[in-house]
């Protein structure tokens, strides 16, 4: 990799954000390569922490992070009445944030709702009791009408109970909501409720009318379908190969 400032200081806060051990000598074993950027665009790797707004002190002086460490700071912030849904700490540059997003390092927890289950916290709970506006409620209900989640009130009410009520409570019914956000609610009521069963049998009656079943043409003649079988299989292929399809 060619470095430059931006790319440098980018990868830094990247860093940073992880919970990443940031300290010169832990880099001169891992990244090398940054430390010798930092000090040829910037005079001095403290010039470029500086620069990427992290404090150096803290970064001399940063402990690894551990999983009793991220324990103890849930714990800490739920008994000071945080909200720990996800989309909320990792909106925060303290260390509820920075243990967010440390807990996603493969040998520690690998994702946030397990770590909160380490804390002894019900992930699904959580989320239920999220601190929601309007703002964030119409960006979720975007996010998952873009990826064509169902989105029906009923569906809605099982996948997602806190956004549906939090809907409700800040727009007066969940119709206005969709509205608000831009979307057609007759659209997200009549939106087809997949499994993988139908969509391995819309799979093989597209398969007779097309000669090719590429992910390609699928995605551009059915984007539903595609996005069904890409949410339910991992991938694809392996919807095709459920499907018994070449």
């Amino acid at each position: 990799m060619i470095w430059n400032k931006t790319s440098i200081l980018r990868e830094l806060k990247k860093l940073h954000r992880s919970g990443a051990d940031l300290s010169y000598n832990a880099l001169a074993k891992k990244k090398q390569a940054i430390l010798s950027a930092a000090a040829y665009h910037f005079g001095s790797y403290k010039g470029a922490v500086d620069k990427a707004g992290i404090d150096y002190a803290d970064v001399t002086r940063r402990p690894r992070w551990t999983k009793p460490r991220i324990i103890a700071v849930i714990k800490d912030a739920k008994r000071k009445g945080a909200d720990l849904h996800w989309s909320s700490v990792t909106q925060r540059r303290d260390e509820l944030g920075k243990a967010a997003f440390a807990s996603l390092q493969p040998r520690l927890f690998g994702r946030w709702d397990r770590a909160l289950h380490a804390a002894g916290l019900d992930a699904d709970e959580v989320s239920i009791y999220r601190s929601w506006d309007r703002n964030s409620i119409l960006f979720e209900l975007r996010a998952l009408h873009r990826d064509k989640e169902p989105m029906s009130s009923g569906q809605l009410q099982k996948s997602d109970p806190g956004l549906y009520a939090a809907a409700v409570r800040h727009f007066g019914s969940y119709q206005n909501a969709l509205e608000s956000a831009g979307i057609d609610p007759s659209e997200v009521q009549q939106r087809r409720q997949w499994t993988k069963e139908s969509v391995v049998t819309a799979l093989k009656k597209l398969a007779k009318k097309k000669k090719e079943l590429s992910g390609a043409t699928v995605r551009q003649s059915d984007p539903a379908l595609y996005g069904a079988s890409v949410r339910l299989f991992g991938k694809f292929a392996s919807a095709k190969s459920a499907a018994k399809l070449k």
